[in-house]
């Protein structure tokens, strides 16, 4: 199908308003979306995965009532730099998790172990404020954003825990230990999971999604948990599902694969037929007036386009990329986009 002016029309339009670079870097909307998610909105951190990408938040999984689904989705609204939110959460009434029979005193006892004894907290002040009814109360400093968001985590998932609140003090972004900066294939494993390096992780699946051409979707998202990637959203054929789940496994320090998208015949989209020189001229028009990609240049041949430059952060990179492949007639990315850390500080 050959492209008409009124697609290009269409697709200046889709761009200006879907493709926009957020300017909280997605990672740590993500992490500010599961802390308020976890505390404020009382979820269970097992239950609802969540994925940013370029400032859409996507909400997955199961909650037991209609309410908690409005309050999940006014609660990801309400996060800072978060410009939609997709809200495919189901509820699924289920029965209560058999209780724990154990006292708040009890419970505190154990949590304060587990905050003392986890080394990811080593440089944090995290401890448990108050226990009532199964409720605790985390209060202290973190030294990092990811530290806070792992301590809740922690005891969230504590038998007998029914959620988690916190007062803890935490900076309001990532530190430069937290930026995914490294997203070179055969990076090491890390010697422990951490929030960190699950961001890492989800951004490497994302890249590698995103460069696969066998895997033509734009509607996939990932979530990763403690080295468990999940896989969400729509394709087109069980083929491009098969092909995400082996993509996905193929990153470093990735345990397993829980490949939970859905196969929608009608999500896949008729091929565009475009000229290189078309598509060239679509990428300029995508990114003009985009200080951030100042650095990023583009090369097109027989509809691949290859792109090269450098950017501030690994967000960056999949976002450059997802930038690219919604332009009309891209029937492939081939990234060679480096990463300067010194971007970061010049253009946020």
């Amino acid at each position: 199908m050959r492209r008409t002016l009124l697609q290009s029309l269409v697709l200046c339009v889709a761009l200006s308003s879907v493709t926009t670079l957020a300017a909280t870097p997605d990672g740590l909307l993500t992490s500010k979306a599961k802390l308020a998610l976890w505390t404020t909105a009382g979820l269970r951190s097992s239950s609802v995965h969540v994925d940013t990408n370029d400032g859409v938040l996507t909400l997955y999984g199961k909650v037991q009532t209609t309410e908690q689904k409005a309050n999940a989705d006014k609660t990801a609204r309400e996060v800072t730099g978060v410009r939609e939110v997709k809200n495919l959460l189901q509820v699924v009434a289920e029965p209560d998790e058999k209780r724990i029979d154990r006292s708040d005193k009890e419970t505190r006892e154990l949590a304060e172990k587990r905050l003392a004894a986890d080394t990811e907290l080593k440089d944090s002040t995290i401890t448990v404020k108050s226990v009532d009814k199964g409720v605790v109360l985390l209060t202290g400093t973190a030294r990092t954003f990811s530290d806070h968001l792992h301590a809740v985590v922690l005891i969230d998932r504590m038998p007998g825990v029914r959620r988690v609140s916190s007062e803890v003090k935490s900076p309001d972004a990532f530190g430069n230990d937290e930026r995914v900066n490294e997203l070179a294939e055969g990076s090491p494993k890390e010697a422990r999971r951490s929030t960190s390096s699950d961001m890492r992780i989800s951004t490497q699946v994302k890249l590698r999604l995103l460069t696969a051409a066998q895997i033509p979707s734009m509607d996939i998202s990932v979530d990763t948990d403690e080295g468990v990637v999940t896989l969400f959203g729509m394709v087109a054929t069980a083929d491009v599902r098969t092909a995400a789940g082996l993509e996905a496994n193929k990153v470093s320090g990735v345990a397993r694969v829980l490949n939970q998208l859905e196969v929608v015949p009608t999500a896949q989209k008729k091929a565009v037929e475009a000229k290189d020189a078309d598509i060239g001229k679509d990428l300029a028009l995508a990114f003009a007036n985009r200080p951030e990609l100042k650095g990023v240049e583009t090369a097109v041949k027989n509809g691949t386009v290859r792109v090269s430059g450098t950017v501030a952060s690994g967000w960056d990179v999949v976002n450059t990329l997802r930038l690219v492949r919604h332009v009309a007639g891209v029937r492939a990315v081939e990234n060679f986009l480096k990463i300067d850390e010194k971007l970061e500080t010049s253009q946020r």
